[in-house]
């Protein structure tokens, strides 16, 4: 038999609303029960009652021992056509005046009347019947004769048959409708359902190809909506991710292709005829650039591949920002003064103690230096790079902008992308870059818990970095 984990969630509602009506209807069947039975009680404890008033109207005239003797003909006169009540009647002595033959009442409750101001309603089984009565003892007018005790009683095997008949007539309800409540819940349960059926087909119909089925919210409950909502989502993030890693392969076999195809083509043009040492010197060096090339591009891809899953800072330290950034211009100091472009420095501090913040230097320094080659790469002869930065609260801004080529809007979100250039014509003509290095940058910095933005208007182009001064 399967665990209540492996019923499907409509026998699981089936079950629940069933076993729920079950419940409901035995504790209604059980609470309609009990009034009726206390109101048998109560109608008893009525007509004894009345009986007992009966009785001591007629024993409260007793005024001589005649009169104690003929009691038992006018009680007996009074209960006349009364077939399911018994009485028993004893004087101040504890002698039966009156008894009768029906049955026998038990002693312990006609001892119990004498002490008691108050007679209560009792019941008990007497040869496989049962009875329910009342005792009390009342005064005569000559107290020589008092008290005198009177029992009556009453059959209650109609009540226990009417209930015995009511609790089948229950079950019996009870039965039919949880059958009838099961079958209705199983449908209810199935057409409430329905809508995930539904999303679970549209779901299915999502392949490699088609990324671009979406779930209906319109068509869905309310206590739906955020879910297909959610799905929507996730399917939207998929097919962008799926497109990006399409983009990255074609990007990446376009990227392999022609160094391979330059070193094949090399490498069979020099083996076509026989060269001389200094040829052949030539090509191998021709090659080693190409092979130089292919192993900075798959270092690089190496690295990204390791940011996707969270970049690690192996050193973390302090790391003053001015004095990487004096350090790089010192690097690049020979390119720049041979297309005299200048590095502008500006530097908004509160204090002398340094630009300091926390991380791994030389992955800031790398960062850093891909956007300085990336502005040097793009900055026109005898422009000015400027590199503000600015000390916010509990960040550090760091703004590189350089005169330019405006790159289009529609590029600017994407820049970061691997292999994504905004535009073909900017790449540089001696062939370097590989399309991966702001793609770096990106993982770097957010490996900080820091953000970078790119904004380009009016041939400018500027790189904004945000770095927390504590990790």
């Amino acid at each position: 038999m399967p665990s209540l984990s492996q019923l499907s969630l409509t026998a699981r509602l089936t079950l629940f609303f069933t076993s729920l009506s079950c419940v409901v209807l035995l504790s209604l069947g059980w609470l309609i029960g009990a009034s009726i039975d206390e109101h048998f009680k109560e109608q008893d404890h009525h007509a004894l009652s009345g009986k007992l008033e009966l009785a001591q109207h007629i024993i409260e005239r007793v005024n001589s021992e005649q009169d104690v003797r003929n009691l038992a003909d006018q009680l007996g006169d009074a209960l006349v056509g009364h077939h399911d009540l018994a009485i028993t009647i004893l004087d101040n002595q504890n002698k039966v005046i009156l008894a009768s033959d029906v049955v026998e009442f038990p002693a312990q409750y006609l001892q119990q009347a004498r002490t008691q101001s108050r007679s209560t309603l009792f019941s008990w089984e007497a040869k496989g019947d049962h009875y329910r009565g009342l005792v009390s003892v009342f005064n005569t007018k000559d107290q020589r004769y008092a008290p005198i005790t009177v029992a009556i009683a009453t059959d209650i095997a109609h009540h226990q048959e009417f209930m015995a008949s009511f609790r089948k007539t229950l079950w019996l309800f009870v039965f039919v409708a949880a059958l009838l409540t099961g079958v209705l819940a199983w449908f209810a349960a199935s057409r409430g359902l329905r809508p995930l059926r539904i999303m679970r087909e549209r779901a299915a119909k999502v392949t490699a190809s088609k990324l671009n089925q979406r779930l209906s919210i319109e068509a869905v409950p309310p206590e739906l909506a955020d879910l297909a909502h959610s799905l929507n989502q996730m399917l939207a993030r998929l097919e962008e991710a799926f497109q990006r890693l399409s983009d990255f392969s074609s990007d990446l076999a376009h990227e392999l292709r022609t160094p391979i195809s330059n070193l094949m083509t090399q490498t069979q043009v020099s083996l076509s005829q026989a060269r001389d040492a200094q040829s052949y010197r030539e090509i191998l060096e021709s090659n080693a650039e190409e092979y130089s090339r292919l192993a900075r591009m798959i270092a690089d891809m190496l690295f990204l591949a390791k940011a996707e899953n969270g970049l690690s800072l192996v050193n973390v330290e302090q790391v003053d920002v001015v004095r990487e950034l004096k350090d790089l211009f010192e690097f690049y100091e020979a390119l720049a003064d041979e297309r005299k472009i200048h590095f502008d420095l500006q530097i908004d501090q509160s204090n002398d103690a340094g630009v300091l913040i926390q991380g791994d230097r030389l992955m800031l320094r790398r960062a850093l230096s891909n956007i300085l080659s990336n502005a040097l790469r793009y900055t026109p002869e005898g422009a000015n790079i400027g590199i503000h930065l600015q000390q916010q609260s509990a960040c550090l801004e760091i703004k590189i902008c350089n005169p330019g080529t405006t790159i289009p809007a529609h590029h600017l979100s994407r820049i970061f992308e691997r292999f994504y250039r905004a535009d073909h014509a900017r790449q540089h003509a001696d062939g370097e870059g590989s399309g991966l290095g702001l793609a770096i940058v990106k993982a770097i910095i957010d490996g900080h818990r820091g953000q970078i933005t790119a904004s380009s208007d009016n041939q400018l182009t500027c790189f904004t970095i945000h770095l927390p001064q504590s990790n």
